[in-house]
């Protein structure tokens, strides 16, 4: 990961260096404390010790990537009150908690500076289990893959300055789960493609048939379906123009 050093509005003077080096220190430090851990268990028990130590009670993270469009449930990982998860996921908030839509946009939503989030039946529903106070990140990670790292706690609003290096570290966290916790990605494999398959996809795209396409690239016709067969096999799609679709999606094209 690349940081990068520039003046906040947040600090000033000779406080820059400090946070930049304290920064920095802890980075390192969760570094090595993450690749020791041998399991999946063992690393999300690392990151509940690190969420606890920046100051918050509970966490929750999901993945999913943007293809299949349409996607088995999506598991959560975490340490919310378990009566609460099950509520959440019953009544599938995960589809539609506005603190998620918000985090889309901005990166880091904080619950508390938005009213429309405060209001939301999601958080009022949440404070029953002391849910009251917290923070949505959400990321892009790899193959347009989106993460989303939940935390939260029951008191101390989260103040600018603090959510400025929350933003940073959240950040840092999602980017060793995705390294390290790969098994807790979406059951899609990883999709190669061969450099015949995508100039044939592009074609496609670009709304030309096999024949068309034999022609231009001199090619039979019967040599052009079978990539396309292959690569309709690799995309697990039923038509040539969704396998061009989910290609698009994962920037392979």
């Amino acid at each position: 990961m690349l940081i990068h050093t520039r003046p906040s509005r947040f600090y000033a003077g000779k406080e820059q260096p400090k946070q930049d080096a304290d920064f920095v220190n802890w980075w390192v430090e969760v570094n090595e404390r993450f690749t020791c851990c041998r399991t999946t268990e063992e690393r999300f028990k690392r990151v509940d010790a690190e969420i606890q130590a920046l100051g918050f009670d509970f966490f929750a993270y999901a993945s999913r990537r943007r293809v299949p469009f349409i996607q088995k449930k999506i598991s959560i990982r975490g340490r919310y009150p378990a009566e609460w998860l099950d509520r959440y996921n019953d009544r599938g908030y995960g589809a539609i908690a506005p603190s998620i839509a918000r985090a889309q946009d901005v990166g880091l939503a904080v619950w508390s500076d938005h009213t429309d989030l405060l209001r939301s039946e999601v958080l009022k529903e949440a404070r029953a289990w002391n849910v009251n106070v917290g923070a949505t990140f959400m990321m892009r990670g790899k193959n347009q893959s989106l993460h989303v790292l939940g935390v939260a706690r029951e008191s101390e609003l989260i103040s600018p300055s603090k959510a400025f290096v929350l933003k940073l570290k959240l950040r840092c966290i999602v980017e060793l789960i995705e390294e390290y916790c790969k098994e807790v990605e979406s059951d899609v494999p990883a999709i190669s493609l061969t450099e015949r398959e995508v100039e044939i996809l592009r074609w496609i795209a670009g709304g030309k048939c096999s024949k068309s396409i034999s022609a231009i690239l001199n090619l039979s016709e019967h040599t052009v379906n079978f990539h396309v067969k292959s690569v309709q096999r690799k995309f697990g799609s039923s038509n040539r123009t969704l396998a061009a679709t989910y290609a698009v999606a994962l920037g392979l094209l």
